[in-house]
């Protein structure tokens, strides 16, 4: 598929969209030129047609290791999620203050230091976190592998945290001696952290993505006033592909999540995330000759009690910007706009229509033909990755009266021009 051709015209379209989002939404024009800003006049036409020929659910994330948290949850049956680390450049050499550098032959103090989403808790039972070596040669998105490597023979160590000690940032303690081996023959050290405990628990860990990754810290001397050293995680695999080894510094592993919606069902969330992409087929006269005073996405929400049925979700719907040489909805959904200041809250335990404002989206619809950018949208969490929970929706395969309608509301267009 050639994308180069295109790529003049989807700037030209990215740069045209920022315009328009830059216009401000508010109706009163009282202090703005009536020539510039002519009053809307006619009646206001109402319709609701089914507009939807494409709709289907995709991943939501471009791949392993790019979401901003990482999730470590240990709810039985329901969840389990582990997280890993890698520090695949440890240091050999410190230097002592007013002295020449000197191998590594003392590692005291070592600890991994995270930066937790506090709001992101759930359980009030002490929680257990143990780690293992998870260092291998295996496929390094092998999720299989990996989960292997959790067994007695590479446990390294387990630190009990009470939730009173579960702030906005975590030290969490290891192996001195771990540390010290993997300087002296590997000078890698891959961390795989697991929750246990005498009742599910949940939290999320800002990731490098998230801006604030977690640091190896230890002390080089027994000296306790030298200043420890200090190592950012970094990953030197797979050789040859530098973005999917620095995506894979730190990411989410899924041991166990809740079952996936039914393929004839839309899904936003869960794990692994999910988006929902839609394109539409609406008729010219609306988009040409017409203004459009409000557009609605209406959906059948379907209740999903599988998790967390009574946490918010934010729903943000985003038009997408890809041109039509992208077919493929699952790349498609990856190059959007957002078009909605406002999200749509929603539980996953709801059900029933709700509505879901796209006039934006008419905006910029209106100033490109359909055969240079289709007429498509992606409905998307904002904590997509970072959490199981998934809202659920009828989709066009569902009877009639349930399926995803447009719901417009416009007037005869308002031509501009001196009086």
């Amino acid at each position: 598929m050639k994308l180069s051709s295109n790529l003049p015209r989807l700037l030209a379209t990215a740069a045209l969209f920022v315009s328009i989002l830059s216009c401000s939404e508010n109706l009163d024009s009282s202090g703005v030129c009536s020539v510039l800003c002519p009053a809307i006049g006619g009646d206001v036409k109402n319709i609701t047609i089914d507009a939807v020929v494409i709709d289907t659910t995709v991943p939501s994330l471009s791949g392993l290791g790019t979401e901003a948290g990482l999730l470590l949850a240990s709810r039985g049956d329901t969840l389990d999620t582990r997280v890993i680390v890698r520090f695949d450049s440890l240091p050999e050499k410190f230097t002592p203050t007013g002295d020449t550098a000197q191998d590594i032959t003392f590692v005291d103090s070592a600890y991994i230091q995270f930066t937790l989403d506090t709001l992101s808790i759930k359980g009030a039972e002490p929680v257990t976190i143990e780690a293992y070596d998870v260092d291998t040669t295996a496929n390094d998105t092998s999720t299989a592998a990996v989960l292997a490597l959790f067994r007695p023979d590479r446990f390294i160590s387990s630190q009990t945290f009470a939730r009173a000690q579960l702030t906005d940032t975590l030290k969490y303690f290891i192996s001195d001696a771990v540390v010290l081996d993997k300087i002296q023959h590997r000078n890698a050290l891959r961390i795989g952290l697991r929750a246990t405990g005498p009742a599910s628990s949940q939290m999320r860990l800002i990731s490098v993505e998230g801006g604030f990754g977690p640091n190896l810290f230890f002390r080089a001397t027994p000296d306790t006033t030298t200043v420890p050293q200090t190592v950012a995680p970094f990953s030197k695999t797979p050789v040859g592909e530098s973005i999917l080894a620095a995506n894979l510094t730190d990411y989410t592993v899924i041991a166990k999540a809740p079952p996936e919606a039914p393929p004839s069902v839309l899904a936003v969330g869960g794990l692994p995330a999910r988006r929902v992409y839609v394109r539409f087929n609406i008729p010219d006269s609306i988009i040409d000759s017409a203004t459009v005073v409000r557009a609605t996405l209406l959906l059948n929400q379907l209740p999903n009690t599988a998790i967390d049925p009574t946490d918010t979700v934010l729903l943000l719907p985003e038009v997408v910007l890809a041109g039509p040489a992208v077919i493929d909805p699952g790349k498609a959904a990856q190059i959007i706009g957002t078009i909605s200041v406002d999200t749509l809250r929603l539980t996953p335990g709801g059900s029933g229509i709700k509505n879901v404002e796209l006039a934006r989206a008419f905006t910029l619809w209106h100033t490109q033909r359909p055969d240079s950018l289709p007429r498509a949208i992606v409905l998307k969490s904002l904590t997509e990755g970072n959490t199981a929970i998934e809202l659920r929706f009828s989709s066009s395969e569902d009877i009639a009266a349930l399926r995803p309608r447009l719901r417009i509301s416009y007037t005869a267009k308002v031509p501009l021009g001196l009086p």
